[in-house]
């Protein structure tokens, strides 16, 4: 009886391990998965970010590694701006500020363009998740200090 009893137990105590480890590490994949799926989100929004700085932004800025010699003179280029202690707070309000408001509109967001504005072309239409995906890219830029 004794035998048998010391046989359950350990077949029980068998069980328990293996259930243990299988839990552990499905929760290990779990937590894989999860930030393997983050860490594709920011890629994307980076890889989005890049693409409307690239088709809007370079037509006044500099930014590093994509338009070395563009740009129009009196305006700052990405890594100066980088350069100040509030830039975050900068590229999230860009286009509150002068003279973002005459060129850049954000659906439900950016007020009715002025009459008093001067005429472009083209008005630049984001949308509030191309902000973040801005940032996004420009955090990945290196400033000359870094």
């Amino acid at each position: 009886m004794l035998v048998g009893a010391i046989r359950h137990y350990r077949l029980v105590r068998a069980i328990t391990v293996t259930v243990r480890t299988c839990i552990i590490f499905g929760v290990m994949y779990l937590g894989v998965m999860v930030i393997t799926a983050q860490n594709a989100s920011a890629d994307d929004a980076v890889a989005k970010g890049r693409e409307i700085v690239r088709q809007h932004c370079t037509r006044c800025h500099v930014v590093p590694n994509m338009n070395p010699y563009g740009g129009i003179g009196s305006t700052p280029s990405f890594a100066a701006l980088k350069w100040l202690s509030d830039w975050e707070h900068r590229f999230e309000v860009f286009y509150t500020l002068p003279p973002h408001p005459a060129l850049v509109k954000i659906a439900g967001v950016s007020e009715e363009r002025s009459e008093s504005l001067p005429a472009f072309v083209a008005e630049i239409e984001l949308q509030i998740d191309d902000i973040d995906a801005i940032l996004s890219f420009v955090r990945t830029l290196e400033t000359p200090d870094q």
